[in-house]
């Protein structure tokens, strides 16, 4: 494995421990610790974008690059509604919807291309998707019970 297949593999750490964490500080209510955390989020763009210029340059397998380009779709589509338009694209079903499915084609380009790169980190990376899952559930017990 080269230095950017790790990048990819380590971005795919982040991105999930970031997801977890999002959703359980959001049940705390500290929406400014969120907030932050956002923007750790975007941040993720750049080594990804980075990851996909070698990944043309050095003609990497086409499937890893629709994997990058899913997941830089979901993080931009994620940073321009959240971070810079402010639209509430969840409370609406016709917006989030499409948002669940890029969002779940990000997670799976995540596992799919690590499991290919290095059997070990991508169970690594399953793992941590499965903790995102887990914490979901939570927030949903969470946010019904609080609706009341």
């Amino acid at each position: 494995m080269e230095l950017f297949d790790w990048i990819f593999i380590f971005s795919g750490f982040i991105f999930f421990i970031i997801m977890t964490a999002v959703l359980f500080i959001v049940t705390k209510e500290k929406m400014d610790l969120v907030k932050k955390l956002g923007y750790f989020f975007v941040a993720l763009i750049i080594p990804l974008i980075v990851v996909l210029i070698n990944y043309i340059l050095t003609r990497k397998d086409p499937k890893f690059l629709i994997y990058i380009v899913l997941i830089l779709s979901y993080l931009i589509i994620e940073s321009l509604l959240d971070l810079v338009l402010k639209y509430d694209f969840r409370s609406k079903k016709r917006t989030h919807v499409p948002y669940i499915i890029l969002e779940h084609a990000a997670c799976f380009s995540f596992i799919f291309g690590s499991i290919s790169l290095n059997i070990i980190m991508g169970w690594i990376t399953s793992i941590l998707f499965w903790v995102f899952l887990g914490m979901l559930i939570y927030y949903i017990i969470y946010q019904k019970k609080h609706k009341t």
